[in-house]
């Protein structure tokens, strides 16, 4: 259901917008996470290490959508706020065109260069090769559901509908996770792979289906349903600084995998387990960061500038008060989680300290987060593409040079993380008081 943001209390709209968010992202977490615990529990510590192997390539191949659906989001929530409605719909029908385009291409690219990246880009141990092949070729073929499904959950999110994706994400929730038991006991890491494919197809139909048949503003009158150019360079120019952090992130997780490679299966394992529930930490913090960014965008299209400074402060206050409790549960309940996965005794030690070093430092990833939320409703995506890359690229420089020390060995992994996140809040941070990202409206344009 639609929700206007430019009225009413910032906090609660904030609020009631982002917690429907949470609890449908967690329950995305929750089928990825399903993945590595039935495969860990059922195949094994060496199958847990494949798809573990496999991720930082399946986030490189998604990058490119994940940009192009954030320039597509904020114009739509600033049309929405705007109340430009033939706007909203050209922005949309782009929208699909290009990225079920794009879906395409990147499934076949994925597939056909699958062998190359894990031999080439991340050097997998030959023990584990053949599984992680196997699930990385079968997982692109989900690719274009996953564009489908974000550009659709994004339009919704934009005109303050935060309930239906909740919905949908519960009922492929459901699915992935009976499918998992079954599949993988039949096909092993293949049967993850094509458990998580089918939900995802049944995610993108579910919300396909409800926005453009009970959302008003997605009903096309005939003719309407077209590429058009300049929607088109708007999104890009919107989704291109986003797409090439994301694309940067991707490629630099890719560069630490190669890294966690070099220390062994034990850590390959551990850190896959780790970030599975590093993965669910982050959630809450990344759905506020959401749910600012919409609101934002409504109400930059509105025109209310102090009312999104209003909400940045509370929403800031909300996001570290959830961050505080987070910190908590990964410092106690941390290690019981990392045992779940029924790995060894110095794996599941590696996932401990893991876990208990960011928790240290999380505050500083909920500042960064919070403050890129509303440059990114705002329009203003070039300063957080900036302070991801930096983060991103100390995180790597850190680890480097950290792993060359012995005392330090695997622990570099995690170590550096916290460096990259104080320097990424403090570029937004900066950028947010300098004031300048009242002036990138793209519904005035």
């Amino acid at each position: 259901m639609a929700k206007d943001m430019t009225q009413g209390k910032e906090w609660k709209l904030i609020l009631s917008f982002t917690l429907p968010l949470i609890g449908g992202n967690l329950l995305q977490q929750v089928y990825s996470l399903t993945d590595s615990l039935i495969v860990g529990n059922i195949a094994g510590q060496n199958a847990l290490a494949a798809v573990g192997t496999s991720f930082p390539l399946t986030y490189l191949l998604l990058a490119l959508a994940t940009g192009l659906t954030n320039g597509v989001g904020i114009m739509a929530a600033q049309f929405y706020g705007a109340k430009r409605a033939e706007a909203f719909r050209k922005n949309l029908s782009t929208a699909c065109i290009t990225l079920l385009a794009a879906g395409i291409i990147i499934t076949v690219l994925g597939i056909a260069l699958s062998r190359v990246m894990l031999e080439g880009l991340l050097q997998t141990d030959a023990v584990i090769l053949d599984s992680a092949l196997v699930y990385l070729r079968v997982y692109c073929l989900g690719l274009v559901f996953q564009f489908a499904y974000n550009t659709f959950a994004a339009i919704l999110r934009s005109i303050g509908d935060s309930r239906s994706t909740m919905y949908f994400l519960l009922v492929s929730t459901v699915l992935n996770v009976v499918l998992d038991v079954i599949f993988v006991r039949l096909w092993g890491v293949a049967g993850a792979a094509w458990a998580t494919v089918i939900a995802q197809a049944v995610s993108a139909a579910l919300s396909g289906v409800y926005l453009f048949r009970r959302v008003e503003l997605a009903r096309f009158q005939k003719g309407e349903f077209r590429f058009d150019k300049a929607s088109f360079s708007k999104s890009l120019r919107l989704g291109v600084p986003t797409s090439v952090q994301q694309c940067a992130v991707g490629l630099g997780m890719v560069i630490m995998q190669r890294l966690i490679n070099s220390f062994g299966v034990d850590t390959i394992s551990a850190v896959a387990a780790a970030m599975k529930l590093e993965s669910f930490a982050m959630v809450p913090i990344m759905m506020f960061y959401m749910g600012l960014s919409n609101f934002t965008g409504q109400n930059m299209g509105a025109g209310n500038i102090d009312r999104i400074r209003r909400g940045y402060h509370q929403t800031m206050v909300m996001a570290l008060v959830t961050c505080a409790g987070i910190i908590l549960l990964l410092i106690f309940a941390g290690p019981y989680a990392v045992r779940l996965f029924n790995m060894n005794e110095a794996a599941t030690a590696i996932g401990v300290d893991y876990l208990r070093t960011l928790a240290a430092f999380f505050l500083i990833f909920g500042v960064m987060y919070i403050t890129n939320g509303v440059l990114q409703g705002s329009g203003d995506v070039i300063y957080p593409t900036i302070a991801s890359m930096t983060s991103l690229l100390t995180r790597i420089i850190a680890a480097n040079i950290m792993a060359t020390f012995p005392a330090i060995s695997y622990r570099c992994i995690y170590y550096a993380t916290p460096i990259g996140w104080a320097l990424g809040a403090l570029i937004v941070w900066i950028r947010y008081l300098s004031g300048r990202w009242k002036d990138k409206s793209i519904a005035a344009a």
